[in-house]
């Protein structure tokens, strides 16, 4: 396989954060529109691989998501967003929060 470019659509903070891992191809873009831009990208076979924000599923019908996950040339990384990340609670602070449990006691 020809090694051609790697390229990745989201967020424009994840953008630079990949940036900076040398990443220079980047398309600032979420939802639909982004996962709009990854299906044409695929089509397109410019790049080898695609990493785009894991949240573009939410926005897929069954076809598009068939095409993202059986594509291997370009090969299509899906990552979770720092945005979502941040957002996210803990396993430790849910059970706190919904249970009244301190599970880190628990032996």
């Amino acid at each position: 396989m020809e090694f051609k470019k790697i390229v990745f659509v989201g967020d424009r903070r994840d953008g630079l954060g990949l940036k900076l891992a040398g990443i220079d191809n980047s398309i600032d873009l979420t939802g639909k529109e982004a996962l709009n831009e990854v299906i044409k990208l695929i089509k397109s076979k410019e790049y080898n691989l695609i990493i785009a924000e894991e949240s573009i599923k939410e926005y897929a019908d069954q076809n598009e998501l068939s095409i993202i996950n059986l594509s291997v040339d370009p090969l299509v990384l899906l990552i979770p967003s720092q945005e979502v990340e941040e957002s996210k609670e803990s396993l430790e602070s849910l059970a706190k929060r919904v249970l009244g449990v301190d599970i880190t006691k628990l032996k």
